[in-house]
C-alpha cells in the first residue's frame, strides 16, 4: 500500500508542476507563435458596380495591423460580373463581388 500511496503522490507532484509550469510560460510570454491581435479598423471603400454604374460605399473591418494604401483592381468572372479586389502590402485583401442579381457581397481573406 505504501508503494501505491509513493506512486499517487509522485503523479500528483508532476501534475502540479505541469500546471504551475503551462502558467508561468503563458505569464511571462512563453507562447511566441501567437502574437496579439491588433484591434480591427474601420475603412470605407468606394466601388462601382460595373453593369449600372451605381456607387457604393462599403465599410470593412480590417485589421489595425494593416497600414498603407491598398492596390484596387476589377477583375472579370465567369459567374457574375465581376469583382473589385483591394489589396494592401502586408497581403490582406478585401474582395467586393457583383452578383447577377445585383447589389454587391464582401470577402476578405489574409
Amino acid at each position: 500500500m505504501s508503494k501505491l500511496n509513493c506512486w499517487l503522490t509522485g503523479a500528483m507532484v508532476i501534475g502540479v508542476l505541469t500546471l504551475v509550469g503551462a502558467e508561468s510560460a503563458d505569464a511571462l510570454g512563453g507562447r511566441r507563435d501567437c502574437p496579439p491581435p491588433c484591434p480591427p479598423q474601420s475603412v470605407i471603400l468606394g466601388v462601382v458596380h460595373p453593369c449600372t454604374g451605381c456607387h457604393y460605399d462599403v465599410q470593412v473591418c480590417i485589421p489595425g495591423c494593416v497600414q498603407g494604401v491598398p492596390c484596387v483592381r476589377f477583375e472579370r468572372t465567369i459567374i457574375g460580373h465581376g469583382r473589385t479586389v483591394f489589396e494592401w502590402p502586408n497581403g490582406h485583401r478585401v474582395i467586393v463581388r457583383y452578383p447577377n442579381g445585383g447589389g454587391y457581397r464582401v470577402v476578405q481573406r489574409d
